[in-house]
């Protein structure tokens, strides 16, 4: 078998393209994990990775065929460490950002499982890419992504993709500092703040898309120094997306009411929560992560967020959600000392609160 691969995958640079896509087609046969050849695969990654991503920018065919064995060899770290290459990661975001790629989601896909690997992220922080008509003025793959990310919604800029998968690019990426300060700081192109441009979503019907830009809220609330850039008002705003998604049909008091952000008041009887527990859980560890500082609980409270955890609480089915919930309620309803009101120094955790 692995003469057979190995002739199979010659055939991959034949000048003819129709050898090619059934070359590609064959070994896409074999590129299943579950598949016994698929080891094999593996170890001659090396030699399919840039033969694969030249096909990828082939015939419609071929090139699903392509970027279907590279998703499969992506499920193995050792592999995505090919990718953290300059060429070869612009090859992926090309594919993604071009409005008439027929495989822009495929590609996606791609880099979602290539962003697992840090080495990966960290260049496509720094990776520059030539600019489009169609898309932001700006080199910076990041904030072409970004821009595609949100035009792209429901295949308004590609009728061949909705780049769900992207937001799973985004969290993997703010899972690190440079990462994490690209999302906070203004675009160079037009002044935004991109965590501003995906957080709109963390109510999206795909859960997909949802769920990555939850992950990418949490992510970003890591960084305490910035936690007021994070709940100001007027720059970022992210607190009432972390929230709605956690509010269900309850009425509130008048007086609470009238200061919870605008965006959380008055949602009406048909308003429902968040149904994937998982991602719950990620937006309660958000609302922890912003309770870690005296800022984040002070804003926290002026907002009435209290309320709107209790109402949460009193539904939650999950026990990790509700833990989360409880430890939330205990650091926004804790009295403070000088100590937790000194800048640097964490709230401690909410086992040393008494049950509210």
């Amino acid at each position: 078998m692995a003469e057979q691969l190995d002739e199979l995958i010659g055939f991959l640079e034949s000048p003819r393209s129709d050898v090619r896509e059934v070359a590609v087609g064959y070994l896409a046969g074999f590129s299943s994990p579950a598949s016994e050849n698929f080891q094999s695969l593996v170890t001659r990654a090396d030699k399919l990775v840039p033969k694969l991503l030249v096909i990828a920018h082939e015939a419609p065919m071929a090139a699903n065929s392509a970027l279907s064995i590279l998703i499969n060899m992506t499920t193995e770290a050792k592999v995505c460490s090919y990718f953290a290459d300059d060429e070869y990661l612009s090859m992926v975001v090309r594919l993604i950002v071009s409005p008439t790629c027929i495989v822009a989601d495929l590609a996606a896909m791609l880099l979602s499982n290539l962003t697992k690997a840090e080495p990966v992220c960290r260049i496509l922080s720094l990776l520059k890419n030539s600019t489009s008509s169609d898309i932001c003025n700006s080199p910076l793959a990041l904030d072409q992504l970004t821009d595609v990310f949100v035009k792209g919604m429901d295949k308004k800029y590609n009728k061949n993709a909705h780049y769900g998968y992207l937001a799973s690019v985004f969290a993997d990426i703010t899972n690190y500092p440079y990462g994490r300060r690209y999302f906070l700081s203004e675009s160079t192109y037009d002044g935004k703040l991109p965590i501003t441009k995906i957080m709109v979503f963390s109510e999206y019907p795909d859960v997909i898309r949802r769920g990555g830009v939850d992950s990418t809220m949490k992510n970003v609330c890591f960084d305490k120094e910035n936690h007021k850039l994070i709940l100001d008002p007027h720059k970022t705003n992210m607190l009432p997306y972390i929230l709605l998604p956690l509010c269900g049909p309850e009425e509130y008091e008048t007086e609470d009411m009238e200061l919870m952000p605008e965006e959380v008041q008055l949602l009406g009887d048909e308003k429902t929560r968040e149904s994937d527990p998982r991602l719950r859980a990620t937006l309660l560890e958000a609302v922890n992560l912003l309770c870690s500082t005296f800022d984040g609980r002070e804003f926290l409270r002026a907002k009435k967020v209290y309320p709107i955890l209790r109402e949460l609480h009193k539904s939650e089915t999950d026990e990790t959600c509700s833990d989360l919930c409880y430890r939330a309620v205990q650091l926004v309803l804790g009295n403070e000392s000088n100590e937790t009101k000194t800048d640097g120094n964490d709230k401690p955790d909410a086992d040393t609160f008494e049950e509210i």
